[in-house]
């Protein structure tokens, strides 16, 4: 069968998709990859072969993502999880901020025609869309295919949604609406599954998922983290405990170069500056404030593949994105989070410290005495350390992407039958 996959640009999104896409092809499927120019390089060193759709997505001044208050600045949070925040009032405006503002801005309309476009020339039997990239269940319907959502952050539109439905909602909530309008336009109609797709494949650890109706197909995440050489200086035995510092490449995707709340990379670098163990940053020179000083046990790096870079450390710092937070815990690594807060991050963190495998500092409360102690529990505490691995056993249990495609080839045979 012929199998479309299309997500927004951004490379952590890409690399979400890449596993899924590539079992696919190994089972002797057709897959091509779309999505807005500035990823097509990105897609084409996968291997996969790449449709250039709408225009770039430009990136964000910035100025006002991850402020530590309300991502973009919109005043609302889509993640926002406590129950006295989340009023009637307060989930309308987040559904109706997340999708007249953010998705327009990641899958706008000029992708969303080239799309379409593309899907009804091609004729693809399943697209398959990263959940943020709501110009696939779109595509699909205007085409006629079965389709399948690949989550890639928690499933807070359906969250929100549901809950707005439960505080006596009804069903014309703003995300409806919103696809609702973008189907119109290619002479289709909404149904739920614009919203969930026909199934949802889900990477994430179960421990971090809500209780929704949505038809999901548990997948192992399985780390990929583009084209890669592993140094040589890898490969030998660290002298000192080695410690992971990253960022990830999502904030910088969307025009985001410091972590949530204030904290920026010369911060985290100065409170680790005191520890005896060895800093493997991977966060870039042009993150650091002019002038500031790498400290003698940092060592810092452009890029180094964390798939690789994980199995050798004894904890990971970082900002609590899916990626990391997953590639972490593949191999069995604990993990200290300072929580950035684009997409949700503080609550995977939470999620996260609940099952032992890590620790959460609230970036409003940063200082170096406070990383240095959590990063000493982290070292010293074997519970972290036998957590991870526990969760780590676990996902090792989970479906690995080629037993996802049968699932897929299932929901397309399930709709030649239904038509």
């Amino acid at each position: 069968m012929r199998v479309l996959l299309t997500t927004l640009a951004a490379t952590s999104h890409l690399n979400n998709l890449v596993p899924l896409a590539w079992a696919l092809r190994s089972a002797g499927h057709e897959v091509c990859v779309a999505s807005q120019p500035n990823l097509t390089e990105a897609i084409t060193r996968t291997g996969l072969t790449a449709v250039a759709v709408g225009e770039e997505m430009a990136k964000s001044d910035g100025a006002a993502m991850g402020d530590g208050t309300s991502p973009y600045g919109l005043g609302h949070d889509i993640a926002e999880t406590r129950p006295e925040v989340l009023t009637p009032e307060y989930v309308r405006g987040a559904l109706d901020a997340y999708t007249s503002v953010v998705c327009e801005y990641l899958t706008d309309d000029a992708m969303t025609d080239d799309l379409v476009e593309f899907a009804r020339a091609w004729r693809p039997d399943l697209v398959v869309w990263d959940s943020l990239t709501y110009a696939g269940p779109v595509a699909a319907r205007a085409a006629g295919a079965a389709h399948a959502r690949v989550l890639v952050v928690q499933d807070h539109w359906v969250r929100m949604r549901d809950l707005l439905r439960a505080q006596g909602g009804g069903g014309d909530d703003p995300l409806t609406a919103y696809l609702t309008r973008k189907l119109a336009r290619y002479g289709a109609a909404f149904d739920e599954t614009a919203v969930t797709g026909e199934v949802t494949v889900d990477p994430l650890p179960s421990w971090t998922r809500f209780p929704l109706a949505v038809p999901r197909v548990p997948m192992r995440y399985v780390p990929y983290n583009g084209a890669a050489v592993i140094p040589n200086w890898l490969l030998r035995e660290p002298h000192r405990p080695r410690v992971c510092l990253t960022l990830g490449v999502t904030g910088s995707a969307f025009g985001v170069h410091e972590g949530g709340g204030g904290v920026s990379t010369s911060d985290l670098l100065d409170a680790v500056a005191a520890l005896d163990v060895e800093v493997i940053a991977t966060v870039g020179a042009d993150r650091l404030a002019p002038g500031a000083a790498v400290p003698d046990n940092v060592r810092l790096f452009d890029f180094v593949p964390l798939n690789a870079l994980a199995p050798t450390c004894a904890a990971i710092i970082h900002h609590g994105g899916a990626g990391t937070l997953g590639t972490a815990l593949v191999h069995g690594v604990p993990q200290l989070i300072v929580p950035s807060n684009i997409w949700g991050e503080p609550v995977y963190a939470a999620a996260l410290a609940s099952t032992g495998a890590g620790t959460v500092i609230d970036p409003a409360s940063l200082s170096a005495d406070l990383l240095k102690s959590e990063l000493y529990r982290l070292l010293d505490e074997p519970s972290f350390r036998e957590n991870a691995t526990r969760v780590q056993q676990e996902m090792l249990a989970t479906p690995s992407p080629r037993d996802v495609v049968g699932r897929l080839e299932e929901t397309v045979q399930k709709r030649g039958n239904d038509d």
